[in-house]
């Protein structure tokens, strides 16, 4: 392969509609492992059954984290990137939540539809027990992904290029993504226990509250803090309501803006990620809850 090629290649892949790890691998894995610490006893020994791994709390949580990323690393060949998002207008209102996500190929339609058929017990043959528990586990990391919940014109933040880079993130979505955990220089098992006991000195109203709300409230909740930690305190610009299918296609007042990142911002979103972390995890074990 030429090195011009090669160059070619690389900008495909940067300007490509979805980044190719959603919270990258640790985030995924963080917020399975603290589901993994909320789950009965009953759900616990369901999915052990379905991860083919003996009923306990450290073979559930290593299994639950393995295939937290599987549904990026196949996304390709099952034609299923779309899933792992939606994106919703700076103008959009919670309510026009269903106007976009069409034929229900968006992140919290998906959410339902998997947790739904975990909760019955049953499938229609498409998908199998295994497929909808590897993709609800990844899936509701995504949507407290903020940057998986928003478009400003510009694929969630993938067509606002940081110069430099912050450690490989090379995109303003890539910081969000996987920059700012990254810079917590912490594993994933680590991350995890120290967030659990985080959780666990929580009154537990509050605790309580973390775990509250459906799919649409979850959405909703990510896209305002993407508008306000991301686009607003960033100062980019505001687009007219549109959806390009790459960067190519983007207004030049996106893809010629370069946001100023520094420590001091990387360093005042870590608590936001940290807690998002932290709701996903409670989140997901409430709907992996409902399995009997």
């Amino acid at each position: 392969m030429s090195r011009r090629f090669l160059a070619i290649f690389l900008s495909f892949l940067f300007l490509a509609a979805s980044p190719l790890f959603a919270w990258w691998e640790t985030g995924h894995q963080v917020v399975a492992r603290i589901a993994a610490q909320h789950l009965t006893a009953a759900a616990r020994t369901r999915i052990a059954h379905i991860l083919n791994v003996p009923d306990t709390l450290n073979d559930v949580s290593d299994a639950l984290a393995k295939i937290s990323t599987w549904p990026d690393e196949t996304k390709n060949e099952t034609g299923t990137g779309s899933w792992h998002y939606i994106d919703l207008a700076l103008q959009d209102k919670k309510s026009d939540i269903p106007l976009r996500c069409r034929a229900d190929n968006c992140a919290p339609v998906r959410i339902r539809l998997f947790a739904d058929q975990l909760a019955a017990g049953t499938t229609d043959g498409k998908y199998s027990d295994l497929e909808a528990l590897r993709y609800l586990v990844h899936l509701v990391g995504d949507i407290h992904q903020p940057l998986h919940t928003i478009s400003d014109a510009d694929l969630g933040g993938n067509c606002e290029r940081l110069d430099p880079p912050v450690d490989t993130a090379k995109s303003l979505h890539g910081l969000w993504d996987g920059g700012i955990i990254v810079a917590m220089d912490v594993d994933d098992k680590s991350l995890a226990a120290d967030l659990e006991k985080e959780i666990a000195t929580l009154d537990p109203a509050r605790r309580d509250q973390l775990g509250r709300g459906d799919v649409d409230d979850w959405t909703w909740e990510s896209h305002e803090l993407a508008e306000k930690d991301a686009y607003y305190k960033l100062h980019i610009p505001v687009e007219p309501v549109e959806f390009p299918k790459s960067c190519q296609e983007a207004p030049p007042d996106i893809t010629q803006f370069k946001p100023q990142i520094d420590n001091l911002y990387v360093d005042t979103m870590k608590p936001v990620v940290r807690e998002q972390l932290e709701k996903a995890g409670l989140r997901l074990a409430r709907l992996l809850n409902r399995m009997q």
